[in-house]
């Protein structure tokens, strides 16, 4: 089972605790090679990934992206930025073809994630033909996919969890077909790399099931009916009511995403599977208690205001009011002046 993650030296402690969670939950695979796109990985923090690989047996792969990393940086402006940590990182799996070419296929999965589960049923997944990738719905706003060149109609999924056929990848020109729309169509987008898979490969995407990649706004909503309010999401353009149950009973990927909630390694965290990531966090070799309660998140306005709202409000009204004002302020950031 080959395995992605990217990751730069501030993030590298999530790529640990992820990683680790992928071993202690897949003891049963055969082989598990798990490849990490360094951008400038701390000799340190290779040590102590190194020690969780040891623990448990398992490859780990460095595979260096900074001159990749230099030649998206110069293509856009637009980047992650958590904390002022600016970080270019993510887009690197957009050379997976140069980075990783022996390499027939792989999952690729986000620092900021849990592996609860098996993975082998994913991985063995066969991506009918006129696909290359497999990839879970996300729950955003579907006001916002007007904003994106895209058929309105169109699915929109989550980059954090891939199911990635590399071979296909490579005959497919994908690597230049993103960086030609780049260059000459759009470069920027809100949602950094996602938005760029989802405009230039969107109809090269395998919907895959949601249990893959369980995103934070599923645990703040709830119920079916409350998230597909908060998001204008329904069964076409999502999962059905089923799906959903079963992804949030037997998640085998916890994807911390997006401001829903104050993601779990803060402190100061409110997010209900908190307790779950500590299990793993605190016994991970970069748990040090002190970094930790000094790791506060600086929480904006707009999340505490959600906080209140899931806590206080009943779980159908708060989809409701969630998905008003979270369609207005969609409206205005980006469509405003544009036509739809």
């Amino acid at each position: 089972m080959n395995i992605i993650y990217a990751t730069d030296d501030n993030y590298s402690f999530l790529a640990g605790v992820s990683i680790e969670s992928l071993f202690e939950n897949n003891k049963d695979a055969g082989e598990i090679n798990v490849y990490i796109l360094d951008d400038g990985i701390s000799d340190n923090n290779k040590e102590q990934l190194k020690l969780v690989s040891n623990k448990y047996g398992r490859n780990l792969f460095y595979v260096n992206v900074k001159d990749f990393i230099e030649q998206i940086s110069s293509i856009t402006t637009v980047s992650y930025n958590l904390e002022n940590k600016i970080s270019f990182t993510a887009y690197a799996r957009f050379f997976i073809d140069k980075l990783l070419p022996n390499l027939e296929k792989a999952i690729y999965i986000d620092c900021d994630t849990l592996v609860v589960g098996n993975l082998n049923n994913l991985y063995e997944y066969e991506i009918p033909i006129e696909y290359t990738l497999g990839m879970a719905v996300d729950c955003t706003q579907r006001e916002y996919v007007k904003s994106l060149e895209i058929p309105e109609n169109s699915l929109y999924y989550n980059s954090g969890v891939m199911l990635i056929n590399i071979d296909r990848w490579k005959k497919g020109n994908y690597t230049d077909k993103i960086l030609k729309h780049m260059k000459e169509v759009r470069g920027n987008y809100p949602l950094v790399d996602q938005d760029i898979i989802n405009v230039v490969l969107n109809k090269y995407i395998f919907k895959i099931p949601l249990c893959y990649n369980v995103q934070s706004p599923n645990f703040m909503y709830k119920t079916y009916k409350s998230i597909c309010r908060a998001y204008g999401l329904e069964e076409k353009n999502y999962y059905s009511k089923e799906e959903h149950k079963m992804a949030l009973s037997k998640p085998v990927v916890v994807h911390f995403s997006g401001s829903s909630f104050i993601r779990p390694w803060y402190c100061n965290s409110n997010h209900p599977m908190k307790k779950i990531y500590m299990d793993y966090y605190q016994n991970s070799v970069f748990y040090d208690e002190s970094f930790y309660n000094s790791n506060k998140y600086n929480a904006n306005k707009s999340v505490v205001i959600r906080y209140l709202m899931y806590k206080l409000l009943p779980k159908s009204i708060n989809g409701i009011v969630s998905g008003f004002f979270l369609k207005k302020w969609i409206q205005k950031t980006y469509l405003s002046g544009k036509t739809v």
